[in-house]
């Protein structure tokens, strides 16, 4: 049987290790430490509309998405696990001056893609002009996804070891084995999936890039209200209110400026929100790239999956297809061409 070795335990690493061993193969999953990972604060959004795609980009994003719904119910059928999916559609809020938002809504509908425009909602402030409707997208609860993933991994056998990957031994491209601060590591075939931490590894231009977001109490949110300078996501228990995006910000730490700004700018879509109870501040740390597009790199016994930025979570059906394609098929995806770190090599 094939021994495979996936490195990191993010919404991709756990994904990865779950459906290779679904397929078949012996996997040791590899992580410093389980709870890191970006995935357990995302929002969620399974958004590739309102996030305003483009290209090659939108054309991955939305196949992915089309994938959530029995993605989602396979990891519940191997954990056992709740995961509160929601596919009703997200409202995209277009504020004054965004006419942008609104020109390439248009072009969806002219592409054939559903969705509606409407007149603003009476819980919003005047500061809205419209709502487009995407009636396709939707959103996960991330952490009930992460939690599933961790019980079905276990459940199916999945091999779990805690130790820090310092360096990746390598000749002509192909893994010669994993060097960690409690051991060394062989195998037949081997997946990276190790996000913002890339670069301690690989000489990839992969870099963090800081979000802090909020969790508070507001009944009132039943849907996502997604706009440029806010994103309010409901829960079952709570409402999510995201995210600021900093560049060049590694502090660990929730900054009283990170909740200012996060809630100046929900209320200024969402004026009653700001008698909504406070819960608590979270901060995640996104995988980006000079591009924004994804790096996938094919060796000759290796996979590296990275770079996924903003939407990681929605990324994760359609990178594991890449993935298993390749070992089970023997398939080269064009995403591996698409996506491959060679477009940095000029630049």
């Amino acid at each position: 049987m094939t021994k495979i070795i996936v490195v990191g335990s993010g919404i991709i690493g756990l994904s990865s290790a779950l459906f290779l061993s679904l397929s078949g193969f012996r996997v040791s999953l590899i992580t410093k430490n389980p709870e890191e990972a970006v995935s357990w604060v995302a929002g969620g959004m399974l958004a590739p509309f309102s996030e305003g795609l483009e290209g090659v980009l939108f054309d991955f994003s939305y196949r992915s998405l089309k994938e959530y719904p029995s993605y989602v119910e396979l990891i519940r059928d191997v954990s056992g696990q709740r995961i509160d999916l929601w596919m009703e559609g997200i409202y995209r809020v277009v504020l004054k001056g965004e006419e942008d938002a609104l020109r390439k809504a248009k072009r969806y509908i002219k592409e054939g893609f559903k969705l509606e425009i409407l007149t603003p909602k009476a819980l919003l402030s005047d500061y809205v002009d419209f709502l487009i409707h995407y009636t396709e997208e939707g959103w996960v609860d991330a952490p009930m996804l992460m939690d599933a993933l961790l019980f079905a991994i276990n459940r199916e056998g999945v091999e779990f070891i805690t130790d820090r990957i310092h360096k990746v031994i390598t000749k002509d491209r192909r893994v010669i084995r994993l060097e960690g601060v409690k051991n060394r590591y062989e195998a037949d075939f081997y997946v990276f999936c190790t996000g913002t931490w890339t670069r301690e590894l690989f000489d990839l231009p992969v870099f963090p890039v800081k979000g802090q977001a909020l969790k508070v109490k507001h009944p009132t949110v039943d849907r996502v209200y997604y706009s440029s300078i806010s994103y309010i996501i409901p829960r079952s228990k709570y409402v999510y209110i995201g995210a600021t995006t900093e560049r060049q910000n590694t502090d660990l730490h929730v900054s009283l400026e990170g909740i200012k700004t996060l809630s100046e700018n929900a209320m200024r879509i969402m004026p009653t929100i700001s008698s909504a109870q406070f819960l608590s501040a979270m901060v995640g740390f996104r995988p980006a790239t000079p591009d924004d597009l994804p790096i996938f790199d094919l060796g000759e016994n290796y996979m590296l999956l990275t770079g996924h930025y903003r939407n990681g979570i929605l990324h994760a059906p359609m990178t594991v297809k890449v993935l298993q394609d390749y070992l089970l098929k023997g398939e080269r995806s064009c995403y591996l061409d698409f996506f491959s770190p060679e477009r940095f090599k000029n630049s």
